[in-house]
């Protein structure tokens, strides 16, 4: 915390770290049995990977995990302590001091920035790497050999400007400037037109060599009127195709922000963007400050739990957790169908958490 903090919110604030630790530590256990050990126990068993391989792909998902797990860690801390101050009449002492309660909520504020801070640079500055790594060890690991530095099954939808299909490309590995089993569907036209394919080709500067291939032209929707073969094959203006390839080398789940963002910045340039891309990079703002949203909607719940009634501060925290998860998901859903706006989908569970929790201290600082 800053170094000129008030003395009550120091006080406030140094009883979050335990509850916060406890919690981070119990839900991520429960989701590494569920989500992890198993693909770990079939790696040794059925693959013969080295334990301690094994061990060591398993700390690299941690990162992961934890991101996901410190929203939850941050709303059991507030509504612990915020349970115990009420439960010891802290609270009580503090209002008839003449503190009221929106200045004691200053001390959860700090506590949810910070661990937002720490959310966030956690899933920019580690998440990605892990992930890349991880991927490498396992590919290692199960078939004795380094994972190929370039990419396999590339797809690019080519869109105009009326957004109807233009060109679909399927590669199926790319090395470099190296490209193999080239596939072309051409739709510029009322009709798709022409297939190409070809065995291997060469990119460079906008510019595709394809060799060893051949050209289908279609007649209405499914009549090939003529088959030509060709060993070399230039097509030009292929740049938005190009840096595509450059910027998806790796997949959304293994890029941090600026990279997620470059390539949808190419995809946008052929008018290609994808709903759920939109979706995962909007999250890597509003998911990291759920711990904010949280934070505050924990404190005025752990209120609602009386000495009479300790178990009911609980039993909320369960549902917001519950429903802040089953929000995510379905958000996250409808944003990918385009059902819903993409920073809808993306900011709608902490919309409504923090409705909920700007509700509930509402009613508390009365």
């Amino acid at each position: 915390m800053s170094i000129g903090m008030k003395l009550l919110d120091r006080y406030i604030a140094n009883e979050f770290w335990q509850p916060l630790l406890f919690g981070i530590g119990i839900v991520t256990g429960v989701w590494f049995g569920a989500e992890q050990l198993k693909t770990i126990f079939n790696l040794v068993t059925r693959s013969g990977v080295p334990l301690q391989m094994a061990m060591t792909i398993l700390g690299l998902h941690l990162p992961e995990v934890i991101v996901m797990t410190i929203p939850i860690g941050v709303l059991l801390a507030t509504l612990l302590v915020f349970n115990r101050l009420s439960g010891d009449s802290e609270i009580l002492a503090m209002r008839t001091s003449g503190i009221s309660f929106y200045r004691i909520m200053v001390a959860p504020l700090l506590f949810g920035l910070f661990t937002s801070f720490v959310s966030f640079g956690l899933n920019e500055g580690i998440v990605p790497e892990a992930n890349r790594t991880s991927k490498r060890l396992e590919f290692l690991a199960m078939y004795k050999t380094e994972l190929p530095s370039g990419q396999a099954n590339f797809t690019f939808i080519e869109r105009g400007k009326d957004l109807n299909i233009e060109r679909i490309f399927f590669i199926g590995y790319y090395e470099g400037k190296n490209l193999s089993n080239v596939i072309i569907l051409d739709f510029t036209r009322a009709h798709l037109t022409q297939i190409i394919c070809a065995a291997s080709g060469i990119w460079d500067n906008g510019m595709w060599t394809l060799h060893k291939g051949r050209t289908y032209v279609l007649s209405g929707d499914t009549d090939i009127t003529r088959i030509m073969q060709f060993q070399d094959l230039v097509i030009p203006g292929l740049g938005t195709v190009q840096k595509a390839l450059g910027a998806g080398k790796v997949s959304p789940k293994e890029m941090n922000m600026f990279e997620l963002k470059n390539y949808l910045d190419v995809l946008q340039g052929s008018n290609s963007m994808s709903n759920d891309l939109l979706v995962k990079y909007y999250q890597k703002i509003s998911q990291p400050l759920a711990c904010l949203i949280v934070s505050l909607a924990g404190a005025p719940l752990g209120l609602l739990a009386r000495r009479s009634r300790s178990n009911l501060g609980l039993i909320y925290s369960a549902v917001v957790v519950f429903l802040y998860y089953v929000l995510q998901s379905s958000s996250g859903a409808l944003g990918d169908a385009g059902r819903i706006a993409p920073l809808l989908a993306a900011w709608l569970p902490n919309i409504v958490i923090g409705i909920m929790g700007a509700v509930i201290l509402y009613i508390k600082a009365k």
